[in-house]
């Protein structure tokens, strides 16, 4: 089997191994007051001044792989930019402020992640919804779910007080994952990772160094012109 075939069965495996784990996060232990867990995540100590990021990355679907150099921009509580480099070339921008998800550039055919995938990609609990979740106790983790029971939810895992990944279901069906690593010891995550399961597709981004705390940065930056 040549390389490109592995890769292939290797995504395959992935896939079918997603389909098959993806058990109801809703059958654990009920945790009480999920709306102070929520308030707890949202306060990481990294998110509390404006940051510098710089990160490697990687994106890859059937069509092949295109990787890069990137710099995110972050103002708390919620403005974050990044910029996606290859080649030296903005290949994309993306910025999101005020509860809005904007973008310039392209990489074609790749759509933008929703924007609490793209916070938890920093390692940053920034769920789209003000409603107070469910929380449940998942395995070794603890679970934040918005969404109507049954229907399409948002599911935020928590481990250590951080956290760890971020699911986008239907049923019991992952359609979209971010998982966090943390490994570093920092404050800030080493590595993120974000899978479409529908298209299939996925990001990576390295995140090799932070600066913090900063000038805040222009509130111009994040007003980029196409809204998604």
């Amino acid at each position: 089997m040549n390389k490109r075939s592995l890769r292939r069965f290797g995504l395959l495996v992935a896939a079918l191994s997603v389909a098959a784990c993806a058990t109801s996060v809703e059958s654990g232990v009920p945790l009480a007051d999920p709306a102070a867990i929520a308030a707890r995540l949202g306060s990481e100590v990294a998110a509390q001044s404006p940051a510098n990021i710089r990160f490697a990355w990687r994106y890859g679907d059937r069509r092949g792989d295109v990787e890069g150099d990137g710099v995110g921009r972050f103002n708390p509580p919620d403005s974050l930019r990044i910029d996606l480099f290859t080649s030296g070339d903005v290949a994309m921008a993306i910025a999101t402020a005020g509860g809005r998800l904007t973008s310039r550039g392209q990489i074609e055919d790749v759509d933008v992640p929703p924007r609490p995938f793209i916070f938890a990609m920093a390692g940053m609990f920034r769920p789209d919804s003000e409603s107070v979740p469910r929380a449940y106790v998942a395995g070794g983790d603890s679970v934040l779910v918005y969404g109507p029971p049954g229907d399409r939810t948002q599911v935020f895992y928590l481990n250590g007080g951080r956290l760890t990944a971020v699911e986008d279901r239907k049923g019991d069906r992952v359609m979209r994952r971010v998982r966090i690593d943390w490994s570093g010891g920092g404050s800030w995550p080493v590595e993120a990772e974000f899978r479409d399961f529908e298209r299939p597709s996925r990001v990576r981004w390295n995140i090799e160094k932070v600066e913090s705390p900063v000038t805040r940065h222009p509130g111009e930056i994040y007003a980029l012109p196409y809204s998604q």
